[in-house]
């Protein structure tokens, strides 16, 4: 008699899974043989993502805050001195009225000085008029020879303390340049009839824009309108038509006008 024994196979199951806390919605489950293994789907944190933006965005809000408070309440401690303008020549080059308009040159010389500041002083910009008489609604040429050359340009004409520069200004109209201002017939007709006479008058107008360097940074930003009225002027030659000017009273002379303070600013 025989006995067959067969062994006993006991089946047993692998499971591996992810912790509860980092199980998501959707899962992978790979089945081989008789192992499950439960793979968990990673995601970025969103949330997280946008709470922290919403931090940085509000700490530059505060910054900016910050910053703009401390511009305004900015007390300069010492009072900025706008710069001086001489004239110091003005000649006419030629002046002619031929078939209702006006054409001249005006050769003229500025100084401007910063002798009676302890501070730079920046020229942002500065625009010169000549007009017939002392009204500056009877224009006859307009030049800018001063401003920025590029966008952003911080310095364009520099004037160290204590410093003076010249500038030489060349202005002219022939009456058809669409640069230049349309001279009003009136003005035209006062103009021929002070070149019969031999003698005529013109102003000087300037727009001058600019920053007073301040001390850690700052600057006062300004607008000034110098003029210089009265410029009389005889001719030469004796047809009075198309010779040139010169002043009557040639000496240099200051040009005085109305001065804005604008705000201080950081650099």
């Amino acid at each position: 008699m025989s006995f067959s024994t067969t062994p006993q196979i006991e089946s047993r199951s692998i499971e591996f899974s992810a912790l509860a806390a980092d199980i998501e919605e959707n899962q992978m489950v790979v089945n081989v043989g008789d192992i499950v293994v439960e793979a968990g789907e990673e995601r970025f944190d969103w949330e997280g993502f946008v709470i922290l933006l919403r931090l940085t965005l509000f700490g530059m809000l505060l910054v900016g805050l910050a910053l703009r408070q401390r511009e305004l309440s900015y007390q300069p401690t010492l009072d900025p001195v706008p710069p001086k303008l001489f004239l110091d020549s003005f000649h006419v080059g030629h002046l002619k009225v031929l078939e209702g308009e006006v054409s001249s040159m005006w050769v003229l010389n500025l100084t401007i000085s910063n002798v009676m500041n302890c501070s730079n002083v920046n020229i942002v910009k500065l625009e010169a008029k000549i007009s017939y008489e002392e009204k500056e609604n009877q224009t006859l040429a307009v030049i800018t020879p001063i401003m920025p050359q590029y966008t952003l340009q911080r310095e364009v004409l520099l004037l160290e303390a204590e410093e003076t520069k010249r500038v030489h200004l060349k202005l002219s109209t022939t009456g058809w340049e669409e640069s230049q201002p349309i001279v009003d017939d009136t003005v035209v007709q006062a103009i021929a009839q002070d070149v019969q006479r031999g003698a005529t008058s013109f102003s000087l107008h300037i727009l001058v824009t600019g920053e007073v360097v301040l001390p850690h940074g700052w600057v006062q930003t300004f607008t000034m309108y110098p003029k210089c009225t009265n410029l009389d002027v005889k001719f030469v030659a004796g047809d009075h038509q198309g010779e040139p000017a010169h002043l009557i009273h040639p000496n240099p002379r200051e040009c005085l006008g109305l001065v804005q303070w604008g705000p201080v600013k950081d650099t």
